[in-house]
């Protein structure tokens, strides 16, 4: 499989605004989440694995663009769907800067809920403000298409 193919099938776009589905998951220290939490942020929900090829590519720009638009309430959250222990290590060699919640493979039916008919990683899905998703992605998600879709300025 190549790099950048989605690690379990094929890519596609769908763009819509529906209401994002509720959830609570822990992150990487056992504390329970909700994604309430993140409400009235630009939030971009990252379904991922440490043994995903594509998902570790765009990991290193996640966290560019979380440290450049932090202030102007842009929010990744990766949602791992993956054991606690590889995703904490992961996150250590790598620098995660924003919350990496563990579904472990449960995971895959909360990407479904929210529009991943193939169980494909990466999945990314962008949340407006108000809650409503307004994209979702199968595969590699760029940095510049991010910001297109939530109005942010680039610098």
């Amino acid at each position: 499989m190549a790099d950048n193919q989605p690690a379990i099938a094929a890519s596609t776009n769908v763009q819509q605004t529906a209401q994002r589905p509720d959830f609570s998951l822990p992150d990487m220290e056992g504390k329970i989440r909700h994604i309430k939490e993140w409400d009235g942020k630009h939030i971009v929900l990252n379904f991922w694995a440490t043994w995903c090829p594509p998902c570790r590519k765009e990991i290193p720009e996640f966290i560019k663009l979380q440290e450049e638009y932090r202030t102007q309430n842009l929010q990744f959250i990766g949602i791992a769907i993956d054991d606690a222990e590889a995703v904490r290590q992961y996150a250590f060699e790598m620098g995660i800067n924003y919350p990496s919640l563990i579904a472990e493979m449960d995971g895959l039916g909360l990407a479904q809920q929210y529009g991943n008919r193939f169980g494909a990683l990466p999945f990314s899905v962008i949340i407006n403000p108000k809650g409503h998703i307004i994209a979702r992605q199968v595969g590699l998600l760029d940095g510049q298409r991010i910001l297109a879709l939530t109005g942010l300025q680039t610098h």
